[in-house]
């Protein structure tokens, strides 16, 4: 049996003002050997297929994958030409030896100018080359914005269930397990979708307690008492992606149509019953550092409305000009991206000062740039480490030249590329221990938790003005069903 997967991840943020353009999606393509090489032995999706069709004995190959870190939507030529590159390579290593399969390791949120429903619009050309008869297989982020169309269009999805997404390796190896019975033992699987009339924001949706790691347990409960069933996700949609069908959704794989059907709405009823009990608190920057002064340390406070992670700009300034003002000892923000800060600092030199404006470059939204006197530059490092979050463990994490600048007592990390913080790996690479420090500022929404949970004593969500901001009315949507809880009260009913 051979299968060949490959992919296009991009969650897209319909308010952000960066996109990817076609150097960009070039420029950051992996293909065929490469892209394996670089997932052996990471616990990433890619790292899934290679290791279940090592156990299978199925031969696995790779087209190309792109991972554009999320934006604003992906422009049209940018799209246009991965797609109709990754089709075409897949149809060439079909005709050096059939394929019996195809794996995606795609997001479910994505979307490109011309394209908002850009996972069906690349199943559709892969239907057009391949026929309705090759299995196709789609591992879903756990905040893709599900339609009828992309169940029609495949055969197999599986969605991440966690959050922090701990679990991607485990989905990737289910949907080959599934292709491979397809394929040997000739099995037929049934899909079903259920979507609801609801927009959840990130900060609300940690699985690892509360209201959604319920629903996910009550999902995993439907799949142990039902043989038939192979698969139940409760996808929780990304709702800044101005999308009509962005939403919260269940989806069900299953031997019988009946069973999937039963459990996608079995699932969704739950889920639609405990939706008032998924908003927690969230805090402005001066209420998360007065609530950090007077608990346990070390505290960590997630920026989740400056999420690069969601398509923020990586640069907002709120919760830092906070911390500044505050100078609370024993504190650092690791990081803020500001490449034209860390030139500056790479040009001075370590052990001497600089004066600069930090961050708020790309938008006032996040925060007017940070007047800075005489910032003392203590380190500089390429910004390359190993991620030791369970999301990705192994795989090489690049922030790019970063730099470590001190003011009062405030260590300040800044780097040239937008990420999220997963681990300490931000603090590791300029030779801060974590340790050493009673208030840890990052940002991300809720992947830092998969390894800072067993860690810091505190956890306080820091919710800013930003485009991942938990309050979905400030946004302007032109498309998005504006009519969904909890921007408007529905009835018991959906």
């Amino acid at each position: 049996m051979k299968i060949v997967a490959g992919g296009l991840e991009h969650e897209t943020n319909s308010f952000s003002n960066i996109s990817a353009d076609l150097n960009h999606v070039q420029r950051i393509m992996s293909v065929g050997d490469d892209y394996v090489r670089g997932c052996t032995g990471v616990r990433c999706m890619m790292g899934g297929f290679i290791d279940e069709c090592r156990e299978l004995g199925i031969t696995l190959k790779a087209a190309s994958k792109v991972t554009i870190t999320p934006c604003a939507p992906t422009q049209k030529d940018a799209y246009e030409y991965f797609r109709d590159l990754f089709v075409e390579q897949m149809w060439q290593e079909h005709l050096a030896s059939p394929i019996d399969a195809i794996a995606l390791n795609i997001h479910g949120a994505a979307m490109a100018d011309g394209y908002p429903d850009l996972e069906s619009d690349l199943l559709e050309k892969l239907r057009e080359r391949f026929g309705s008869d090759m299995p196709i297989g789609m591992v879903l982020d756990l905040h893709g914005n599900i339609t009828p169309r992309m169940l029609e269009l495949s055969d197999v999805i599986v969605g991440y269930k966690e959050y922090p997404h701990t679990d991607t390796y485990d989905a990737a190896r289910l949907v080959i397990k599934l292709l491979h019975e397809m394929v040997v033992g000739g099995k037929r699987f049934y899909m079903s979708l259920t979507q609801l009339p609801w927009h959840l924001a990130p900060a609300f949706g940690v699985t690892l307690s509360g209201a959604a790691c319920d629903v996910k347990e009550f999902a995993a409960s439907c799949v142990s008492a039902d043989p038939a069933l192979r698969d139940v996700t409760f996808f929780h949609g990304f709702p800044y992606a101005d999308f009509d069908q962005a939403g919260v959704s269940v989806t069900a794989v299953a031997e019988t149509r009946e069973a999937a059907d039963k459990a996608s709405k079995a699932v969704a009823d739950y889920a639609w019953s405990r939706r008032h009990d998924f908003a927690t608190p969230v805090y402005s920057a001066q209420q998360a550092l007065e609530l950090a002064q007077n608990s346990p340390k070390p505290v960590v406070i997630n920026e989740s409305s400056d999420n690069p992670g969601g398509g923020t700009p990586g640069d907002g300034t709120h919760l830092l000009r906070e911390m500044i003002e505050r100078d609370l000892p024993r504190s650092a923000y690791g990081f803020i991206r500001d490449p034209e800060v860390v030139r500056q600092a790479v040009a001075a030199g370590v052990g001497n000062t600089i004066d600069c404006r930090l961050g708020g470059k790309t938008d006032s939204f996040h925060g007017e740039p940070i007047e800075l006197k005489g910032a003392y530059i203590k380190t500089i490092s390429d910004g390359v480490y190993i991620n030791k979050n369970p999301m990705g463990a192994g795989g090489v994490r690049k922030m790019g030249t970063t730099v470590l600048l001190q003011v009062g007592n405030v260590s300040i990390v800044v780097g040239t590329n937008r990420q999220q913080t997963l681990d300490d790996g931000p603090f590791r690479v300029v030779g801060i221990d974590w340790q050493d420090m009673d208030v840890l500022a990052l940002k991300s929404a809720q992947h830092f938790k998969g390894w800072w949970n067993t860690r810091a004593k505190t956890v306080i969500p820091c919710d800013s003005p930003g485009i991942q901001c938990a309050d979905l009315t400030v946004f302007e949507y032109k498309h998005l069903n504006t009519g969904y809880y909890p921007l408007e009260a529905k009835s018991e009913e959906y």
